[in-house]
């Protein structure tokens, strides 16, 4: 299993579904993408932006139930991929016993941001894509920083990365769902 934090949602070009993109946390390179339904995607960024409603929406009603309850939110993690969906799970913590319980990793993110929880995944389960190989680059070829540049750096690293923003949106455009798929082999080939 390994940490992850929400780094964005994009669209499917093709279909204009959501895609929750969560990287690595400690190698934003790596990120993981899942499909995920619109008010899920809401959710998530009105929670990323700050913005206060005037009442309670759904996962700001769940919150309040668990806390309510006496529970916590320890973490949720993604953990399994069955039937062309993914599978995660939400662990509360209530007077020293953890409870798990199943969610769709999208409920899962949307309660985890909520709480200031840790979101993990099985690597096994959600395919990695990685930014850095998409865009045929490797690290030694990267400029490293130079103490008595340092102006001409800042603005080298601003043009390149917005050059990798702009490939990265580019892929996104030609992802499918099916791209992230495992079949049965490839699940095997990973874990073996």
């Amino acid at each position: 299993m390994i940490q992850v934090k929400v780094k964005n949602i994009g669209l499917d070009s093709l279909t204009g579904s959501p895609i929750l993109i969560l990287a690595d946390v400690n190698n934003e390179e790596d990120v993981y993408p899942i499909w995920i339904g619109v008010s899920e995607a809401e959710g998530i960024i009105i929670k990323q932006s700050g913005v206060e409603t005037p009442r309670p929406l759904t996962y700001d009603l769940m919150k309040n139930i668990v806390e309510t309850l006496g529970g916590n939110v320890k973490k949720v993690a993604i953990i399994d991929h069955k039937d062309n969906a993914y599978i995660a799970e939400i662990v509360i913590e209530k007077e020293g016993k953890e409870i798990s319980i199943d969610s769709r990793p999208s409920d899962a993110v949307n309660i985890a941001l909520r709480f200031d929880a840790p979101i993990f995944l099985d690597e096994n389960v959600v395919k990695k894509v990685n930014i850095r190989e998409i865009k045929g680059g490797n690290l030694e070829n990267e400029r490293t920083k130079s103490v008595d540049e340092p102006e001409k750096y800042t603005q080298d690293t601003d043009v390149e990365k917005d050059r990798e923003l702009e490939e990265f949106r580019k892929l996104l455009e030609n992802i499918r769902p099916e791209d992230f798929a495992l079949k049965p082999d490839d699940k095997n080939k990973e874990r073996g």
